[in-house]
């Protein structure tokens, strides 16, 4: 595995709280290297509302059919679509997830800004993602 794949892990199980009350959840597993995951990671990196709904995610960790095209991402309030995403590494993985959390707070008139940080429990589930 290399090193930005490595440093991806650093993140598994990050929570970052932004000023208005939503939070980041970035979840990142290695696991086997296959056709879906050829890159050998798990990952779920998600924005949430103040109630812990779902409003945009980047992610392979759902479980659907081989055929499906395994890394996607979720739209910004629409996440029953799923849109491919061509992973390239864990640096742009991450630098392309914060962009579209960028793009989501000034969509909505949101600062950008994070409150504190935080490490999600194992018990803690949010609504419309998988738990590990």
């Amino acid at each position: 595995m290399d090193d930005k794949l490595e440093r991806l892990l650093a993140y598994h199980r990050r929570r970052y709280w932004l000023t208005n009350g939503w939070s980041i959840w970035l979840r990142v597993w290695k696991v086997e290297v296959t056709p879906q995951r050829p890159h050998g990671l798990r990952y779920s990196f998600s924005l949430h509302d103040v109630d812990k709904e779902r409003l945009l995610g980047f992610d392979n960790a759902d479980r659907i059919p081989e055929t499906v095209e395994h890394d996607h991402r979720h739209a910004f309030r629409c996440t029953s679509t799923r849109r491919p995403y061509q992973f390239v590494d864990g640096d742009r993985l991450l630098a392309d997830f914060i962009a579209a959390v960028n793009a989501a707070c000034r969509n909505e008139g949101v600062s950008f800004d994070i409150d504190y940080e935080d490490i999600i429990g194992a018990d803690e589930e949010c609504h419309g993602e998988e738990s590990e």
